[in-house]
């Protein structure tokens, strides 16, 4: 991969004072996480839209009021392109968008979103391609949620904060850390969300009811997280937690001395 500053055209939005404009900001892959980034980038800069699959990307563009264009046209009017495609697509879609580009003598900036992707273990191309892996869920960028998205390009990341100053900050970091922690909370909030469920259905409680505790009290109490010390209801429940945590330290402590006792070993002399 080669590192090229040039291509960076005008953007349509505001800038952030002494740091690269985007440009013409292409979105290539309409799935949900890129059709919520160019719902928000498209606020702020010109956005093309590219899918593989033309009816999608019909939809998506009628929806968004976005021009949906070719791979050579994206390429042509693009300054920066996003890869939103699936994680197993991701190398083959920048392998061909960038010999494309290479062909029409355009060096756009290609950004690897995908964060199960090392940008690291992409195939070489003829571009600058860079990282920026966002530690989000759709439906938080959606609601317009800010995040924290991680870059491994230093000499870039002016130019990313400028482009994603709407969905949050972009620091500078290892980006393979970032898969891992989606996945990990991603399990974390469905283990949550089934027990959840199981428990309140279990006393009784309808579905409409069951749903409004998962998607109101659970996620609210998780995007209140850590609470505020001044918050009464919070600390009550933080002390109930506390203490059912020490009552099965307790239980597991006498379960494990029970156990001893079982299997301690037979006495000389006792009895049979």
């Amino acid at each position: 991969m080669t590192a090229d500053g040039t291509g960076l055209g005008g953007g349509g939005g505001p800038a952030i004072p002494g740091n690269p404009d985007p440009g013409t900001v292409a979105v290539v892959g309409l799935g949900r996480l890129g059709a919520v980034l160019a719902d928000r980038i498209g606020a702020r800069f010109p956005v093309v839209l590219h899918d593989s699959d033309p009816g999608v990307a019909r939809r998506i563009a009628s929806e968004l009021v976005l021009p949906e264009v070719s791979s050579e046209e994206l390429l042509i009017a693009a300054d920066t392109v996003l890869l939103c495609v699936p994680p197993q697509e991701t190398g083959k879609a920048l392998t061909t968008l960038a010999t494309t580009a290479q062909h029409l003598g355009r060096q756009p900036l290609f950004v690897n979103l995908a964060t199960s992707v090392p940008t690291s273990d992409l195939p070489p191309v003829p571009a600058e391609v860079v990282g920026l892996k966002p530690v989000c869920q759709f439906t938080a960028v959606a609601l317009g949620l800010r995040t924290v998205l991680v870059t491994a390009s230093a000499r870039r990341i002016g130019l990313l904060r400028t482009l994603a100053a709407d969905l949050g900050e972009v620091v500078l970091g290892k980006e393979e850390v970032v898969g891992p922690a989606n996945r990990a909370a991603t399990k974390a909030a469905l283990r949550a969300c089934a027990s959840l469920a199981a428990e309140l259905a279990g006393r009784g409680l309808p579905p409409d009811l069951v749903h409004a505790a998962i998607s109101n009290v659970l996620v609210g109490t998780a995007l209140d997280y850590p609470p505020a010390d001044d918050n009464p209801y919070t600390s009550s429940v933080l002390a109930e937690l506390a203490a059912e945590s020490d009552q099965a330290q307790r239980e597991a402590g006498e379960a494990l001395g029970w156990a001893a006792w079982a299997n301690r070993p037979a006495t000389p002399g006792g009895p049979a």
